[in-house]
């Protein structure tokens, strides 16, 4: 029997067949029909990974059923969610996603089921977004099919509107893609949001880089320490970041994984030939540190930092040198390096040792002596810069007035 031709015959016998019982057996087989047919799309929407139609077929399939796009399997997922466990359906969950919406799949605000957490356990009280930043090839993890489907799925999805830019601080992705096995991943939300590196927050209330360092492994604080030094070499990379305490992410890092590794690590992302002036750094920031540093960094004694500051000037302006506890160090100083302005404060080597924290007289008096013309110096430059001051101000109330 040819079903289409019964269904056209029963439908054409419609109001001239007098036949009730013929009807109602008609209308109870159409009704168990379009049940099979459902239940088959639904299985069918979570079956993509092994079917792998085309993107057109799926579209279709959604129209003809839409309400398969809410079916969840027993272990109470959604198709959206079926498809970003596997590198061969993840092209899918644009398309489910952008369905769902239509659909209200999840409820309201759930973008089509890419914000409604995932009931399965292995992936964390992640939602969809989540686990397409995490995941990763579960039989062979050093494959990377997982991280550039999963990549291009995160692209066509931003494309469309459906991850935004505010997804990545929001739901924690730099944090769920910061592994090797999501490398990919992790270096285009670090490109696209390069300060959430830095400001980005966490359900820790720790800046990103010390939540890496203190919950993931050491590979992982080494990628996340080469996308901030290519964003914030600035700031060598957040290497030196406080937490709310006050420790710096080195700190954390020596903490964790020990100096050898944690050096090790560091090397990796910064050579030895690096032009960072890194020690500068190091001084301010570690001081407790700078032997280790220095000997790893001895050419970056020589540089100057993105103020213009020499190393001597970066020492001399942290305040930890004094005539009496490095005498050595204050001997050795140049003509040059005495008699040169800092670029920051603008203030001779002798004022910036007598306004530092600790304002040591002797150092003062020591540098004084070295140079006794700079004091001069600085009183002609005070008083030129008083006039100047005083003449800027005539002219804007002349300005004013006028």
């Amino acid at each position: 029997m040819d079903l289409k031709a019964a269904v056209d015959t029963a439908i054409k016998l419609q109001g001239t067949l007098k036949d009730e019982a013929f009807f109602s057996e008609i209308k109870e087989f159409a009704a168990i029909t379009n049940t099979r047919f459902t239940d088959a799309a639904d299985q069918a929407l979570h079956r993509l990974h092994t079917t792998k139609p085309s993107e057109d077929t799926v579209k279709q399939l959604i129209k003809g059923i839409p309400s398969s796009l809410s079916y969840r399997k027993h272990d109470g997922q959604l198709p959206v969610q079926s498809a970003v466990l596997r590198a061969h359906s993840v092209k899918y969950l644009p398309i489910l996603a952008k369905e769902g919406i239509k659909h209200n799949v999840g409820g309201d605000g759930m973008r089509g089921g890419l914000l409604v957490i995932s009931p399965n356990t292995a992936c964390l009280n992640y939602n969809t977004l989540e686990v397409l930043a995490n995941i990763r090839n579960s039989t062979n993890p050093t494959l990377n099919d997982t991280d550039t489907a999963n990549l291009d799925a995160m692209k066509v999805l931003r494309n469309d509107g459906l991850l935004v830019k505010k997804d990545i601080n929001d739901h924690r992705l730099l944090l769920c893609s910061c592994k090797p096995a999501a490398k990919k991943r992790f270096e285009y939300l670090a490109d696209w949001d390069p300060d959430c590196l830095m400001t980005g927050t966490n359900r820790q209330d720790l800046p990103n880089m010390h939540c890496v360092i203190k919950n993931i492994d050491i590979a992982s604080f080494t990628l996340y320490l080469r996308a901030s030094l290519k964003h914030h070499a600035q700031h060598v990379g957040l290497l030196f970041q406080n937490d709310n305490d006050g420790n710096t992410a080195f700190e954390r890092a020596i903490q964790k994984h020990g100096k050898e590794k944690t050096f090790k690590a560091i090397r990796e992302c910064i050579p030895s030939n690096t032009t960072l002036p890194i020690l500068h750094h190091v001084i301010r920031y570690a001081p407790e540190s700078f032997n280790d540093f220095s000997i790893r960094y001895p050419s970056t004694i020589h540089l100057r930092d993105n103020n213009g500051r020499s190393f001597t000037q970066a020492l001399l302006t942290a305040g930890t040198k004094t005539i009496e506890n490095d005498g050595f160090f204050f001997l050795r100083l140049t003509d040059d390096e005495i008699a040169e302005i800092d670029p920051v404060t603008k203030q001779y080597p002798f004022l910036t040792a007598a306004t530092a924290s600790n304002g040591d007289l002797s150092t003062t008096l020591f540098l004084l002596s070295k140079n006794p013309s700079l004091l001069e110096r600085y009183r002609e430059q005070v008083t030129q810069d008083r006039l100047q001051e005083q003449g800027e101000t005539r002219t804007l109330k002349r300005k004013r007035d006028d």
